[in-house]
């Protein structure tokens, strides 16, 4: 592996050529990668270790007893739905792995000026783009069990945080509440269009992380495989 500029007159020889040099583009995109790879491989070696990691939730303030009760009882079914899942979380945590180490060896060459280094990028956004698509048969029924098993418990707290303080108003001034002050405060969510909505936001998160992921790739893309990338690294322009 060649990681000092190319010869003088390597640029006419096939096969591309070591950069001389490294354009803004290449050290933000190489960075990003880098940055990208690195976390893929930290959080897949996490839940390869214990896919259980990702049901502990912090506890960040006292909570009141019937708040910590219904958190207690949402981290119970979150490790079920894990302990279900583990096969597929585990296997997801092993290919993110290789595909992270793809980034950053694919980061490193481009960033040392390595005559590979758009190669390898062009390798690795490919397989972003497969990994994203691949995942989500794996993600999505864990994301739709999680969304219909959370969803009664989800109710509870919204209807804890929302009670019907109208009626302790007027009990408290010794009478009816008043008509505006009872219009004041909308009427708390429906239990089905609460669990509607829930369903739909934990479907969505991973479609969007996907589409993210390949528009990265993309982007990848479009700058290595394109007429930066092609000269650059010494290749000529396509025809």
């Amino acid at each position: 592996m060649s990681l000092g500029p190319a010869p003088a007159g390597s640029a006419g020889t096939a096969g591309p050529s070591a950069p001389t040099h490294r354009p803004p583009w290449l050290l933000i995109l190489s960075s990003i990668t880098l940055v990208y790879g690195g976390l893929m491989l930290v959080s897949g070696l996490t839940a390869l270790r214990n896919p259980a990691a990702a049901a502990k939730f912090p506890m960040t303030r006292p909570l009141a007893p019937e708040e910590e009760a219904l958190t207690r009882e949402l981290m119970a079914v979150t490790s079920e739905i894990v302990a279900r899942h583990s096969g597929a979380i585990r296997a997801r945590a092993a290919i993110s792995m290789v595909v992270a180490l793809f980034m950053l060896y694919s980061a490193a060459a481009a960033l040392s000026r390595d005559r590979h280094g758009r190669t390898a990028t062009l390798i690795a956004a490919w397989l972003g783009i497969a990994y994203q698509v691949g995942m989500l048969p794996l993600v999505i029924p864990i994301a739709s069990d999680y969304a219909q098993s959370s969803a009664p418990i989800l109710i509870r707290m919204v209807a804890a945080d929302n009670p019907g303080n109208a009626s302790d108003k007027g009990a408290a001034t010794g009478g009816a509440p008043a008509a505006g002050a009872a219009g004041e405060k909308s009427d708390p969510p429906r239990p089905e269009a609460l669990a509607s909505f829930t369903q739909t936001v934990f479907l969505a998160a991973p479609i969007a992380t996907a589409l993210l992921g390949v528009l990265g790739s993309l982007l990848l893309i479009s700058y290595f495989g394109g007429r930066r990338g092609r000269a650059l690294y010494g290749l000529p322009p396509r025809g």
